[in-house]
């Protein structure tokens, strides 16, 4: 019976004893914490870099087609209002002051339609900008390698200069 007790006295004792071994003691500023390694994925960062390109591309793509549909709008526009100016010299003089009004209404709606085409090939350009600046980007953060790792040690070389990858036993 005695042995019983001594037993599990001792169990309660380890599993309380480690319990508080394995917590900080204190406010946890005194607690020193190994740093975490930092590591970065850089082909998953390229690969989202060349991912939000390829986004910003086919919005550029879609602005510059809703440029080209207003820009035949405006020309289509411009086109009726040359066709009924041309028209009022044939009409009767009361009629030909409101032929003229509807002509230079389509007018203003034409110069309104080339403003909006042009607002639209200029973010269609922007967004092109930055596309490719994403992309230049996702490159050079590849061609770094600043991601650590066994790849980017650089290789010890007796005479300095790189070696073939034929000398590194890859075959192309």
């Amino acid at each position: 019976m005695a042995k019983w007790a001594f037993v599990a006295i001792t169990l309660a004792c380890l599993s309380f004893g480690s319990r508080a071994v394995a917590c900080p003691v204190g406010d946890g500023e005194g607690a020193v914490r190994p740093p975490r390694p930092v590591v970065r994925n850089v082909s998953l960062e390229a690969s989202a870099m060349l991912e939000r390109a390829s986004r910003l591309e086919s919005a550029a793509s879609s602005h510059e087609a809703r440029a080209r549909s207003l820009a035949q709008e405006a020309d289509r526009l411009a086109n009726r209002a040359r066709i009924l100016r041309d028209q009022a010299t044939f009409v009767n003089v009361a009629d030909r002051s409101s032929i003229l009004a509807i002509a230079d209404e389509l007018a203003a709606r034409a110069r309104e339609d080339r403003a909006r085409a042009a607002e639209d090939r200029a973010q269609a350009s922007e967004l092109r900008l930055e596309a490719q600046n994403l992309r230049q980007r996702a490159l050079v953060l590849v061609r770094s390698g600043s991601g650590g790792g066994w790849r980017t040690r650089p290789l010890p070389l007796s005479n300095g200069s790189a070696p073939l990858p034929s000398e590194r036993g890859v075959t192309l």
